[in-house]
């Protein structure tokens, strides 16, 4: 699955739980009180003020083929 500015949130990390790590290194909370934040990343990503959303995008995606090739 290759992760876009439209994906939801919570298909993210339904893919694997360790992908919360990623969010977390980068200063960015995937869960409101409710659970996984509701909207598309690209929501997400503004509401937490990323500066390089392409570069966050890229190494998420980065990040999720060597979790799930080591799984």
């Amino acid at each position: 699955m290759i992760i876009t500015v439209n994906t939801q949130v919570e298909e993210i990390l339904d893919l694997d739980p360790s992908i919360v790590r990623y969010f977390i290194r980068n200063k960015v909370r995937p869960f409101t009180c409710a659970g996984a934040y509701p909207k598309t990343l690209g929501d997400l990503l503004a509401t937490s003020k990323v500066a390089d959303v392409e570069g966050f995008i890229a190494g998420l995606n980065a990040y999720i083929a060597v979790e799930m090739k080591s799984s």
